[in-house]
């Protein structure tokens, strides 16, 4: 990898871009392309303008979307008409979705008029449903058809039409009726008719559909490829399992940043724009922020009875952090349940009363634990007590918060990731300390005689 990117470079820096342009078109795009995310945007920018039409429409699929913006800024509406109109129609319509206006009308007017429509037809679906993924490029056949005749029609597409897993099968209404795997379509005695070899389709999509919501839909029916269909159940297009695994990638890094109390874009990694990246994770930090101020609060509204039992401060951190813990693991599994669909709102009350009883054989365990090291440590048994019923409670409560949190933002259309984290962490916090300062209150005349 080090010595790929010292020979970008070298040639960058000698002007030798006719030898990288030969060297890229060589290369596999994914291994280029991820090169090119180690370079600087100016560097990142130079590499794409050395390449061939066709290496560079090989290799800004495989681009990152910050490096992609990159290298499409400024470039020449020529070339990425060129670009595009090498593309498959969802990809293309990606691209395009990502150029500010102007550039977007003016490319779009370089297509031909077939292109430029499929585009614009698909641009009018949000980025995150059925539509806004679907490829309008297929094979679809007849049931009336033959297996020859099914052949025929992939030939005459093979240009057109990327990994063919399946053929649709319609009506005369364009309704689709079934599915063809290629595999069974290879076996068929040429003049066999659709309709006796074709198999029920087991998913059909909606155009307006979650994208999530698509991809529970193939991992449950364990598809490689699905028609997109309207009201009527005719055909308008096809979503792919290479499609559906680039939704969980995004899904899951998306839901890994949020939880973190940060935005899910590249430009949290590759961007260098610092005041963009502090206004992203600010707002979490000052939920944090605010939690740790009312928690200094609480210490000081408890300040006089601390007088007197100073060492009731040495198991502040430990309960505290314990909380935590448990409620952001409680939560990041709710959140993970709801992510891949084996946790919804009808089994939401089954996974909390197992968290529940998971968090008391917890709280117990670390609650005697501690209780233990407090009485060995300040010979006193009600510290003890004190200590081993705070750290009990505390866990419970968390493990309690960190499930139904993320349920409660489900319940509000709100991303449950974002329950996570922050969010949970800091009301842990201050849930741990009235916990812990409620119980000493109540044995404060036993602790300090």
């Amino acid at each position: 990898m080090q010595n790929l990117l010292n020979t970008i470079k070298d040639q960058l820096e000698t002007g030798k871009l006719n030898e990288l342009s030969a060297m890229a078109a060589d290369m596999h795009p994914a291994d280029l392309a991820h090169a090119m995310e180690s370079l600087t945007d100016q560097e990142k920018r130079d590499v794409f303008q050395a390449l061939d039409p066709k290496t560079a429409t090989e290799v800004v699929v495989e681009l990152s979307e910050y490096s992609r913006d990159q290298v499409l800024e400024g470039l020449h509406p020529n070339k990425l008409a060129e670009i595009v109109d090498e593309l498959p129609s969802d990809e293309a319509t990606d691209i395009i979705a990502e150029l500010p206006t102007d550039q977007a009308r003016e490319v779009l007017s370089r297509l031909d008029e077939e292109d430029s429509d499929e585009v614009r037809a698909l641009l009018i679906y949000d980025e995150d449903s059925a539509g806004g993924i679907m490829q309008l490029e297929l094979v679809s056949i007849l049931e009336s058809q033959t297996a020859s005749e099914a052949i025929e029609a992939i030939r005459i597409k093979r240009e057109e039409v990327e990994d063919i897993h399946n053929l649709f099968v319609l009506d005369n209404q364009s309704r689709v009726v079934g599915m063809l795997p290629l595999s069974k379509l290879i076996l068929a005695d040429p003049l066999t008719r659709i309709r006796d070899i074709m198999e029920p389709c087991p998913l059909f999509i909606q155009a307006d559909e979650d994208q999530e919501a698509v991809a529970h839909k193939f991992r449950r029916y364990d598809v490689v490829s699905a028609p997109v269909v309207d009201a009527k159940g005719r055909l308008m297009g096809r979503i792919t399992i290479d499609d559906v695994m680039e939704i969980m990638q995004d899904e899951a890094q998306e839901d890994i940043a949020r939880m973190a109390g940060i935005s899910g874009e590249d430009e949290m990694f590759l961007s260098r724009d610092s005041f963009k990246m502090s206004r992203m994770r600010l707002p979490w930090l000052l939920v944090n922020l605010g939690g740790g101020l009312v928690s200094g609060w609480l210490l000081w509204h408890f300040k006089m009875r601390l007088a007197d039992a100073l060492f009731l401060l040495a198991f502040i951190p430990v309960i505290m952090a314990m909380a935590g813990n448990v409620g952001v693991q409680s939560a990041t599994i709710v959140v993970r349940g709801f992510a891949v669909g084996q946790i919804n709102m009808d089994n939401i009350r089954a996974i909390l009363f197992k968290e529940i009883r998971v968090a008391l054989i917890m709280g117990v365990v670390c609650g005697l634990t501690a209780g233990t090291v407090a009485f060995f440590w300040h010979h006193n048994p009600y510290l003890g007590l004190v200590v081993g019923l705070a750290m009990t409670s505390a866990i419970s409560a968390a493990s309690i918060l960190g499930t139904l949190a993320p349920a409660l933002f489900k319940l509000l259309n709100v991303d449950p990731a974002i329950s996570s984290g922050p969010v949970v962490a800091t009301l842990n916090d201050i849930m741990g300390l009235l916990i812990y300062f409620g119980i000493s209150t109540i044995f404060y005349t036993l602790l300090v005689q």
